[in-house]
């Protein structure tokens, strides 16, 4: 399992999700979008290509969350990267017909970094709420372009064709873009990104969120490897969890 993902730096996933399931979380997301959008102007979203991007929808709702206990989201996980990753991200890319995004240009989700490494340090799992195709721009990767140090002067591009409900796994320091959508219809998706806990991550979940009873979940939240703000909240914090 997951050979293609080691080889190629990407690898789908079908019937993850079921259509209904897709249908209730572009709602939601649509509705998320829609409060975070009232903290700044159009052109403010726009200045900082934060257009058609839903931060975190997670924190606003518990729908968001139950992914991250779905069978195959921990069994990939606890496969590729072991019992202590954490949850980096989880952003919705909403791409909408004829207009452009900010993720058109290639890039690598660990950004500005050129190396390698012998194993992956950090993946994506990216839920398909449509149907991707050229078309309306599916995800393009550069296949290999994990175990390249810089992007390469020349490539081969891939379209990752994918049913609504799949999942694109892949690794996060694979180089890939959004395509162009020119069907008339918009396209959703949601992007986890799960690395080792040395990788920050881009929200403090763990200072955002209530603490749970369960430790497989706290854990991905990030409450096992907060920073902490002096030496008696470390000494503590480690106290406690031997005691």
């Amino acid at each position: 399992m997951y050979n293609k993902f080691y080889e190629q730096g990407y690898e789908i996933f079908e019937d993850i999700l079921e259509e209904s399931l897709c249908n209730d979380l572009k709602q939601e997301l649509t509705h998320i979008y829609e409060i975070q959008k009232r903290d700044f102007t159009k052109k403010q979203l726009e200045t900082i290509g934060e257009s058609n991007t839903v931060r975190s929808p997670l924190i606003y709702s518990s729908t968001f969350m139950d992914l991250l206990e779905l069978d195959f989201f921990k069994s990939t996980v606890k496969s590729i990267l072991g019992k202590h990753a954490i949850l980096s991200l989880q952003n919705a890319i909403l791409v909408n017909s004829k207009q452009k995004h900010h993720q058109n240009k290639y890039h690598r989700d660990i950004i500005h970094q050129d190396f390698t490494s012998s194993k992956p340090i950090s993946i994506n799992l990216y839920f398909c709420l449509d149907d991707y195709c050229e078309d309306n721009g599916a995800t393009i990767f550069i296949p290999g372009s994990h175990e390249m140090e810089k992007f390469p002067t020349v490539y081969e591009e891939v379209t990752a064709n994918a049913q609504k409900g799949s999942v694109i796994l892949f690794n996060s320091m694979s180089y890939h873009k959004a395509g162009i959508n020119t069907d008339g219809s918009s396209r959703f998706g949601i992007n986890h990104m799960v690395s080792l806990p040395f990788i920050k991550q881009q929200i403090d979940y763990a200072r955002i969120l209530p603490k749970s009873s369960n430790d497989e979940l706290n854990q991905m939240l990030g409450f096992n490897s907060k920073e902490f703000k002096d030496v008696k909240e470390f000494r503590q914090y480690r106290l406690n969890r031997i005691v």
